[in-house]
């Protein structure tokens, strides 16, 4: 038996951009992104029955920088 992903709809907010856009601004490659989205990192919105499009805002908020600590020290 499957289990099927419950998506709930959403409707995207801002900037729709394609996946090799989405690539080449996060500088990463293609299967890069299409892992994000497999693993539910990143959002992406069908817009017919292959093209895919992600938000910019959603991929810029999936590269937060990380706090640093430095061992000995202040964090």
């Amino acid at each position: 038996m499957t289990q099927r992903r419950s998506m709930e709809r959403r409707v995207p907010s801002g900037q729709l951009m394609s996946l090799r856009e989405a690539a080449a601004l996060a500088q990463v490659d293609i299967k890069t992104i299409r892992r994000w989205i497999d693993r539910g990192h990143l959002v992406a919105y069908r817009m017919g029955p292959r093209l895919l499009r992600v938000e910019r805002s959603e991929l810029l908020a999936v590269g937060r920088p990380v706090p640093v600590s430095v061992p000995g020290g202040a964090a």
